[in-house]
């Protein structure tokens, strides 16, 4: 499998990312990042619920059959308080453009790049995918 070297930069966000994330756990610097796990996805829920900025907007792209993708945005309300679904990550609640109700999983939202919201939800992806 042929991977990219990562760039001194690439390493320094990644630093950064991980320092920022060991905030929401209260780790001390260097401690390593947390597993994913019930416990921790419900300490992250509580992180983002306090610190994100709600309502936002967002896109979400939703596959249809046979083989259709159909990007839309979406306004995200909060977060969701179901915890049956956090094997699979934490999930939002969001508004339909046709002013429909439902959840959706944060890490399916693409989210503005000056969205205030990005660093965490960032945060959150990549602690999400490389903390299993």
């Amino acid at each position: 499998m042929h991977t990219t070297p990562r760039t001194a930069s690439a390493f320094g966000r990644a630093e950064r990312e991980e320092d920022r994330i060991r905030q929401v756990f209260k780790l001390p610097a260097h401690a390593p990042i947390p597993r994913v796990g019930k416990e921790t996805l419900h300490q992250y829920h509580e992180y983002l619920a306090a610190k994100l900025i709600f309502p936002f907007k967002a896109l979400y792209a939703e596959t249809q059959p046979p083989v259709r993708q159909l990007v839309r945005y979406v306004t995200v309300l909060g977060m969701s308080d179901d915890i049956r679904r956090r094997q699979f990550g934490l999930f939002c609640k969001v508004r339909l453009d046709d002013d429909q109700e439902t959840e959706l999983p944060l890490a399916d939202l693409g989210i503005q790049a000056d969205d205030p919201n990005r660093e965490l939800i960032d945060d959150y992806l990549y602690w999400l995918w490389n903390a299993n």
